[in-house]
């Protein structure tokens, strides 16, 4: 009954898929009126409400709308089509190793992720799981792509992504239950309405999947392992809360409270490999517009993550399990920030504002003789175990000055001081001088980074914009880079590195949207970036001949990049996209490595492209989407193939939507619709069918 399912689903997907096709589309007249939103309003650019036509930035947004209209079940899928911006999702609907980059970047932790402005980058690696962001409640995502450090402080090198929830309440309930491979069941309930001067949004949304089986080359991997040593399929299971409260306390101001609660299980099906992630996040915002020409924004916020996980360690002369490593990483992001815009004159909008943040983390690892495959940890013998810890604080202030030079040209002028210091660093681990176990404290470590940037708007005409700007941006290291100081069971030490300094990164950067008439638009980004105090991992053999791996400031880089995009409205119910991404990031000079000076920076890819088509008539919506990026292997890598790469690929991806009635839609998709088999470490999810049920009440 299943394959029956199975067939019939790839039937009716190539069906829709070749509806698509260029053949069949029938083009709009010319003098329909027909047009791209350019005047949709953003406020991460320039942390005030600015059409996207007015920003000095490349701009891309992405609203609830578009999510539906795609194959779209994690926040991770909806950036995949975004030029400039890359997403690496290793083991499919899993998302627990999802990450996302941009601009040439090659970590996550170089890319700032904001939740209504509130930073959710986490206090341990910089890093955060889009997976664990519920979708439902979502009204658009904001991604800056550039640096963005003269507004936002650490970790925007890359750009910004700012995932906005629902700020207007409509009185209504949407519920959605799906099936569909790897054993795929989900359930939401959105609602949202007002109750006098209260508006609230609650949204529940909970995943399970069996998951596949994403190490076909283990046996290469491990020479001689039998089938009882490998995982097997990733399962997992999902559950997120989302809520927020607004008070309209007059017409001009208002307090927010918002908070979610997002569980998040995975394991493996043969052996004990498995974790837990914990996430908790709360935010007030106080907005008050204080008269025509002047507002306040308060807002406090914070993060708190505890996340653990068991994964398996095999004998390399038996091939057979040895041991079992369990790490938990509880961490804590907080901040606090206070923003005044005024109008100075007729043609100055002048914005300042204060931020105060801390983080502090923990890592605990052990290594363990024996390990259950259930939830209860089970442990007869504790080999070995080490633990790191930290704290940082910073303190920054910021100011932008939006300057109308005449009718059609903007100049923004701004940036931000940031002061930060790292403290309270601690290690415990074993000392081979003393034969035993003990706990040193690591030294403080301080930093200060002032940031400028000046962007140009020009409107040409109503059909051309031209864009400029030069900006600086860094990134203070997180605390697993400072604080890491033991030695290994395997005999590797890890050095601490308190007097590590930001990674610094300089942007010059051209850009255009050319409306070529009221159906078809255009845009451009070319962009040139200078990285430098570049942080990478150094391994060496010491004197003792013991080897030694330490975080420094390694070396230099250097970014060329071209965006282009096409948009084009071909009938009433038919619009398409297609953009391109080339980015030529090379290590230029690297300490750590000085043999990858030359090469393509790891985890970039050089060149992306997507391709789509949207289709909307009637009862009917569909979507048809095309996805390629080059390999993003190391260079250590680059060229390989199988397990443990990144190999190129070209994905299809579709969806199509039917509304039964009024308030009732059922609709199918499909991932990896021509079943493409590649490695992105591991094996790449097969063809995925998933169907869905969406009633409103």
């Amino acid at each position: 009954m299943k394959k029956k399912w199975e067939k019939k689903s790839i039937a009716l997907a190539l069906t829709v898929g070749l509806a698509f096709s260029p053949l069949h589309l029938g083009f709009a007249a010319a003098d329909e009126e027909l047009s791209f939103d350019l005047d949709q309003v953003v406020v991460t650019a320039t942390k005030t409400e600015k059409k996207v036509k007015d920003v000095p930035a490349a701009v891309e947004v992405i609203t609830k709308e578009d999510m539906d209209k795609k194959n779209i079940k994690r926040v991770a899928d909806a950036l995949t089509i975004v030029p400039g911006v890359y997403v690496r999702q290793t083991k499919g609907l899993m998302g627990s190793t999802d990450s996302i980059t941009m601009r040439g970047f090659g970590s996550q932790k170089q890319i700032l992720i904001l939740m209504d402005g509130q930073p959710i980058n986490d206090g341990y690696s910089g890093g955060v799981n889009l997976a664990n962001i519920p979708t439902e409640n979502i009204d658009r995502i904001e991604v800056i792509k550039g640096p963005a450090s003269a507004l936002y402080g650490s970790n925007a090198m890359g750009g910004v992504i700012n995932i906005i929830t629902k700020e207007k309440a409509k009185q209504e309930t949407i519920a959605r239950v799906g099936i569909g491979g790897q054993g795929t069941e989900t359930r939401s309930i959105y609602t949202s309405g007002s109750a006098g001067k209260l508006d609230y949004f609650i949204t529940a949304q909970g995943t399970s999947a069996d998951g596949y089986e994403a190490y076909e080359d283990y046996k290469t991997a491990i020479p001689g392992s039998d089938k009882a040593n490998n995982p097997g399929k990733n399962g997992m299971d999902r559950k997120l809360y989302d809520g927020k409260l607004v008070y309209h306390l007059d017409e001009n101001s208002k307090i927010t409270l918002s908070g979610g609660d997002n569980k998040f299980k995975y394991f493996s099906e043969n052996v004990a490999d498995r974790g837990v992630r914990d996430e908790h996040i709360w935010a007030v915002h106080y907005d008050n517009k204080l008269s025509d020409d002047s507002s306040l924004k308060v807002s406090y916020g914070e993060k708190k993550l505890n996340s653990w996980y068991v994964s398996t360690s095999y004998s390399s002369s038996t091939n057979n399990i040895s041991s079992y490593s369990y790490t938990r990483t509880p961490s804590k992001t907080s901040q606090a920030e206070v923003q005044y815009d005024f109008r100075a004159g007729s043609k100055d909008l002048l914005t300042v504002g204060y931020t105060f943040r801390t983080e502090q983390s923990d890592s605990l690892a052990k290594t363990l003789t024996t390990a259950s495959k259930g939830w209860d940890l089970t442990v007869t013998k504790v080999n070995s175990d080490n633990n790191i810890g930290g704290k940082t604080e910073t303190k920054s202030i910021f100011f932008q000055d939006e300057h109308k030079l005449d009718g059609n040209t903007t100049l923004y002028a701004g940036g931000r001081y940031d002061d930060w210091r790292f403290y309270d660093g601690y290690t415990y681990g074993y000392d081979s001088a003393q034969g035993r176990y003990i706990t040193n404290n690591t030294p403080e470590g301080k930093a200060d980074s002032f940031n400028p940037k000046l962007g140009l708007v020009h409107k040409v005409n109503d059909k051309l914009t031209l864009r400029s700007s030069i900006g600086k941006a860094f990134r203070a290291p997180n605390v697993y880079e400072l604080a890491k100081d033991w030695e290994s069971s395997s005999g590797t030490i890890y050095k601490s590195n308190p007097d590590l300094q930001p990674e610094k990164d300089t942007n010059y950067e051209l850009g255009c949207d050319y409306r070529i008439d009221k159906t078809l638009l255009t845009r451009l980004n070319i962009y040139h970036t200078d990285v430098t105090d570049a942080i990478d991992k150094r391994t060496y053999t010491n004197s003792d001949n013991r080897t030694v791996s330490q975080f420094i400031n390694s070396g230099k880089a250097r970014i060329n990049g071209v965006e282009f995009s096409l948009n084009k409205r071909l009938s009433d119910s038919w619009n398409s996209f297609l953009n391109y991404t080339y980015n030529d990031a090379k290590v230029t000079e690297s300490v750590a490595a000085p043999e990858n000076v030359g090469k393509q920076m790891g985890s970039v890819p050089k060149k992306m492209f997507n391709i789509g088509f949207n289709y909307a008539n009637g009862p009917w919506q569909g979507s048809l989407t095309g996805n390629y990026v080059s390999e993003t292997n190391d260079p250590s890598k680059q060229g390989q193939k199988g397990y443990g790469t990144y190999e190129a690929y070209f994905t299809v991806d579709t969806k199509i939507s039917y509304k039964i009635e009024e308030n009732t839609t059922v609709s199918l998709s499909v991932d990896n619709l021509l079943n493409k088999k590649y490695y992105t470490y591991y094996l790449s999810q097969p063809r995925t069918m998933y169907l869905e049920l969406t009633h409103k009440f």
